[in-house]
């Protein structure tokens, strides 16, 4: 089937690839929890939109685009970042046997009890490690963080077994892109549908802009440390 790795990373020189664009094709139902399993949505879907922040996740979603007896296109966000980042590493037994394409990623770190955990932080792709090291920084151990490695079709039985595991937790789509760019507009809706006792998702992000990237590093950083400390609750 067809993929397209399509190179985007947030940075004063922005390559982005547009993944708002892609998710705008996808024929995903943003206001209905599919009663199906998560292989018969995928197989009814008409494309498939990730953005994957480990090596094996990349080599198993490849592997299941080959494998697979139907054929349909994969678009894969591809962080420059991530190429040489010393978090972005996994073993080479999770290449193996007993491994497969995790559609989200949930927390590995070691928290609080889950419903002592406050906030719940969904993101996708390389925030996730700018999310990670600054919670480290801050030695925050009350939120946590999921990535959503495949964002459509969008992975809402695994999605909402997240929302249900930490019940007191405000919920939070992090990303890297501005507003009206990225996945934030497809994510929250849906993270809304996956939410059953009436929570709602809210969102931390750069500001609505018709540029992919403020041409600035002085702006960015500024920007990006804004982003990051709302998702976490930060208050400096």
């Amino acid at each position: 089937g067809f993929c397209r790795s399509a190179t985007h990373g947030q940075g004063p020189e922005h390559s982005s690839a547009r993944p708002e664009r892609f998710l705008q094709l996808s024929d995903d139902d943003p206001e209905l929890f599919p009663p199906m399993t998560a292989a018969h949505q995928l197989q009814t879907a008409n494309m498939a939109v990730c953005n994957i922040s480990t090596p094996a996740n990349l080599f198993h979603v490849l592997r299941r685009q080959i494998h697979r007896d139907y054929r349909k296109p994969l678009v894969i966000m591809t962080p420059k970042k991530l190429l040489r980042h010393p978090l972005a590493v996994s073993s080479m037994e999770e290449f193996g046997p007993g491994y497969e394409f995790q559609s989200i990623i949930p927390e590995t770190e070691k928290l609080v009890p889950p419903n002592e955990v406050t906030r719940l932080v969904f993101c996708s792709g390389q925030v996730y490690y700018d999310l990670f090291e600054r919670r480290k920084e801050r030695d925050i151990h009350d939120v946590a963080i999921v990535r959503v490695e495949q964002i459509a079709p969008f992975p809402y039985a695994a999605v909402a077994e997240q929302c249900q595991k930490y019940p007191k937790a405000e919920v939070v789509w992090c990303q890297e892109e501005p507003q009206n760019q990225g996945a934030l507009n497809f994510a929250v809706l849906r993270i809304n549908v996956c939410l059953q006792d009436g929570r709602r998702c809210s969102h931390a992000s750069r500001e609505s802009s018709a540029s992919p990237a403020t041409g600035s590093p002085y702006v960015h950083e500024f920007e990006r440390n804004l982003l990051l400390n709302a998702a976490l609750r930060i208050h400096d």
